[in-house]
């Protein structure tokens, strides 16, 4: 049997039914409210504290909420909400009788018909967060959020364009262009709503007896986790009524027409199209709480030079000003909506979401009233008072200055579970490191392709900004990812002590996959914790573990072992462990004299390229120029211009040059006697006084005479070329570095 809560798959389906929603209702509301009602009520000489009723009664209609879930008890949530918004729609139709009305009439029109129509959105509204929470889960619900508002705010600004453009000819730059875009917004809105009833819902809306929205409020003010989101939230509300006056501000104080007007508000809109890319990008990973603390401030900020523009001082500002000052405002407002609503909906209730939402928006509609009939007022007492001003809004604006000022404070005593610290957040968003590490770990998370995830973990694991550092951190406490390997490996590249204690917990973890990888990386960290470890890795069962740790001991600067590793280096019968054994005895071993056992410790495995990579392993070691294995390359793709080369190289050493055609004839033909014989002449001829006898050269010298002395002897096993050419190469160069 199905529960309220939805799959998956419903969830992903109710996302998508939600973005087109969102862009309907964004052609829609913004044909029906907003500035064409503003403009209506301008147009037929609305008062300032009609006007300031008009900004807040959007929000004002939550009074009705007091008495709706007792009301709608029971009722399914999606039902509820996609009846209220087809009704919301048909309600403003009765804006044609405006035809027939002017004056005062005409704005009582205006005030009951947008009262209603914001009653109806006020229905819809308190079950949004709610069914926000049904169609997301708290990993996604940032982004959800933000890519609704997205979707909204793009159809907003499209709306917006149409209503420039009707209005800007000439027949429809009155209230008849007005009235047809209240038609079209009902099209769009009809559309919204059969959309929204395509959401599945099991969901109903709940009441409990005696549990009314005054009982959940004062329980929501003594929760600390509550009462801040809701604070800060209704604060926001109350900047967002006033900042809705500036379309006032620009018609009637900076004498914009109505088509600028519309031409202003898509400016505004895109400004929120923009905090809703911000919010995407960053909410969900930093946390609102950070973001919230710079973004109150910037906006306080921006309220500070709306009260300084000089209109009122017969200065003619550039309309270029009006639009960059409202669209950086309205970024910063808008951010902080986005913001505030993820808190607010991560901290609701789960079995009273709706009641929980009905007690929001009811306060929520006291804020409203109070800041709209304040903000007309104080544009009254601007436009009245007898003191110098740079504006009759200037009050206006120092209202406010004030509520930003609050919220900076709440911003601050928000608690923001799972948020990064303020100076975590700033040093992703200040930092280009920071930046580039947020950037790329979001690509890291996004893509599917193994080589742009193999680049993208390449260029975190060279990063040193401490968001990089957390990302691996939560990579290698994962018991099973992808990225695993590549991060710890990274680890001995690009070393981070802070990650220390989880490279030594992977590497004493018997029962980890990447067990041997940490102990590998364990070679760039000294450390007696380290060193402890590895040398109790020594005596594992394990012959990697063994030869992986004696290889990171070697690199830590770990010498005491040595006799220990030399034994364990005999006894390796595995490819690998022989590899780790040679790195490990070269970096103990001063003297070199694993060298001395060079052609033996080859013969340990005769097939395949072993012996190659052990030469040619040696010869960087060594640091022999050039390296062997580029000479074995060329060998193997059967070309012989990596021998000739080299041949060519050694042309420089007497004895060399006047064999130089007898060797490639020896090779050609495979007479490797004569060229065991050549080596041997070679060393001989060598001033071995100038090496000493602890020189690892020496011992390699010995290695190649004991070799040469048997070569007439030695069976044919197939490894003849790969054992002459090492030969050659190792005599060239022990002369050379003599």
């Amino acid at each position: 049997m199905l529960t309220k809560y939805l799959s998956e798959t419903e969830r992903q389906t109710s996302q998508t039914k939600l973005y087109k929603f969102q862009a309907l209702n964004g052609f829609g509301f913004n044909f029906m409210g907003d500035t064409p009602v503003y403009l209506m009520a301008i147009h037929f000489g609305a008062s300032n504290i009609e006007l300031g009723y008009i900004s807040s009664v959007i929000f004002l209609a939550g009074f009705i909420l007091a008495a709706l879930p007792r009301l709608l008890s029971g009722k399914n949530l999606v039902k509820v909400q996609s009846t209220a918004w087809f009704y919301r729609g048909l309600i403003v139709l009765l804006y044609l009788a405006l035809f027939f009305l002017e004056g005062k009439p005409a704005v009582w029109l205006i005030l009951i018909v947008y009262t209603l129509f914001c009653s109806f959105r006020m229905v819809g509204v308190s079950i949004w967060n709610p069914l926000v929470k049904m169609v997301t889960s708290s990993q996604n619900r940032g982004i959800v959020l933000a890519q609704g508002n997205i979707a909204n705010q793009t159809a907003s600004v499209v709306s917006k364009l149409v209503s420039f453009l009707v209005t800007s000819v000439q027949y429809f730059s009155g209230i008849i262009g007005i009235l047809l875009l209240q038609v079209i917004g009902v099209i769009f809105n009809s559309a919204a709503s059969a959309q929204l009833k395509k959401i599945p819902c099991r969901e109903t809306i709940e009441y409990e007896k005696g549990r009314n929205i005054f009982i959940i409020l004062k329980e929501s003010m003594v929760n600390k986790d509550r009462r801040y989101p809701l604070i800060l939230m209704w604060i926001t509300v109350s900047i967002l009524v006033i900042n809705s006056l500036i379309i006032v501000f620009m018609r009637k104080e900076a004498g914009f027409t109505s088509n600028f007007v519309f031409l202003y508000a898509m400016f505004m809109t895109l400004a929120q199209i923009c905090s809703g890319f911000f919010a995407r990008s960053f909410s969900d990973r930093l946390g609102s709480r950070p973001l919230l603390m710079g973004v109150t401030v910037l906006l306080a900020i921006t309220f500070v030079l709306w009260m300084l523009l000089p209109v009122s001082q017969g200065n003619e500002l550039p309309a270029y000003i009006y639009y960059v000052l409202g669209f950086v405002t309205n970024f910063f407002l808008f951010s902080t909506h986005v913001l505030g609503t993820r808190v607010l909906v991560n901290t609701m209730p789960e079995n009273e979401s709706f009641g929980y939402n009905a007690m929001t928006n009811f306060v929520t509609a006291f804020f409203s009233f109070f800041s709209g009939i304040i903000g007309g007022v104080l544009i009254d007492s601007g436009q009245n008072t007898e003191m110098i001003l740079s504006n009759s809004y200037s009050f206006l604006f120092i209202f406010a200055i004030m509520l930003s000022l609050t919220l900076i404070f709440l911003s601050f005593k928000l608690i923001d579970r799972g948020s990064l610290s303020t100076k975590e957040t700033a040093a992703i968003l200040f930092s280009i490191d920071g930046m580039k590490a947020y950037i790329d770990i979001g690509k890291l998370k996004s893509t599917e392709d193994p080589v742009k995830k193999r680049t993208v973990l390449l260029s975190i694991s060279q990063n040193d900004a401490s968001i990089a550092t957390e990302e691996m951190r939560a990579i290698i406490a994962s018991p099973l990812s992808s990225e695993k390997e590549e991060v710890i490996k990274s680890l001995f590249n690009h070393p981070r002590r802070e990650l220390l204690p989880e490279l030594i917990q992977e590497a004493s973890d018997a029962g980890s996959y990447h067990q041997i990888n940490a102990i590998f990386a364990l070679g760039a960290y000294s450390g007696k914790k380290v060193e402890n470890l590895l040398l109790d890795l020594l005596d594992h069962t394990e012959p990697s573990i063994k030869s992986n740790a004696a290889k990171s001991l070697s690199r830590i600067g770990h010498t005491q072992s040595l006799e220990k590793i030399r034994t364990l280096s005999k006894e390796a019968n595995q490819v690998w462990d022989k590899i780790n054994y040679l790195i490990a005895l070269n970096n103990m071993d001063p003297e070199g004299q694993v060298y001395r056992e060079l052609f033996i410790d080859a013969d340990h495995f005769i097939q395949g390229k072993f012996r190659q990579t052990y030469y040619s392993l040696s010869s960087d070691l060594l640091q022999f120029k050039p390296p062997l294995s580029t000479i074995y390359s060329s060998k193997n793709l059967q070309r012989g211009e990596g021998l000739s080369d080299f041949l060519e190289q050694t042309r420089d050493l007497h004895f060399f040059y006047e064999n130089h055609k007898a060797l490639e004839t020896w090779f050609r033909k495979g007479n490797w006697v004569s060229i065991w014989e050549f080596c041997r002449q070679s060393l001989e001829n060598c001033k071995s006084g100038d090496t000493s006898s602890s020189d690892p050269l020496k011992n390699l010298q010995q290695a190649l005479v004991e070799r040469s002395e048997k070569s007439s002897k030695a069976a044919y096993n197939g490894t003849e070329y790969d054992d002459a050419l090492a030969a050659v190469y190792f005599t060239y160069q022990i002369i050379v570095h003599s």
